[in-house]
């Protein structure tokens, strides 16, 4: 085992857009030897992914904005705001929703990190400026294209917990 200390400039790492967050990775799994993986996320109002859960642990800090997070009980909402420290244990059912009016950022930990390759499977590369969508303008969840992201679900070990349409 090493017992160094290690430091990671990730600087340039390329942001990806997953449903309606940009992410940036900060410490990647690879760069942790499998241990865990570290992400920015900047969430735009009433931006936040459908409730889901995974094998991996999480640990999210928000640095700003205001948050509604689930955890277990889909029915009971809880607030969190900037300095507010969530930690989601591997396999539970959970969500957050930026209640907002201007975008939000955490700093997430996911433990061991395989969650990584999921999103770098699924979500869009923002390589330009341009193509960065604007965060304090709620997105148009209409033009969001979740096909991929449930088709690999399975693979990465995610379920994704959707309200039952009706037909008529």
């Amino acid at each position: 085992m090493n017992n160094k200390p290690t430091q990671s400039q990730q600087e340039g790492q390329e942001p990806l857009l997953l449903f309606t967050d940009l992410i940036t990775f900060r410490a990647t799994q690879s760069s942790t030897n499998g241990q865990y993986a570290i992400f920015e996320e900047e969430v735009p109002p009433l931006g936040g992914p459908p409730p889901h859960a995974h094998p991996d642990e999480e640990i999210f800090y928000i640095l700003r904005g205001e948050f509604q997070f689930v955890l277990n009980d889909l029915t009971n909402p809880f607030s969190a705001q900037a300095g507010s420290l969530i930690h989601v244990p591997a396999n539970a059912v959970h969500t957050f929703k930026n209640v907002g009016k201007t975008a939000g950022k955490m700093v997430v930990i996911i433990t061991p990190g395989h969650l990584e390759h999921y999103f770098r499977e699924v979500a869009i590369p923002v390589s330009e400026a341009v193509e960065k969508p604007d965060l304090n303008v709620s997105p148009d969840i209409s033009k969001i294209d979740t096909a991929k992201a449930f088709a690999l679900a399975e693979k990465y070990g995610i379920q994704f917990f959707l309200p039952k349409v009706i037909s008529v």
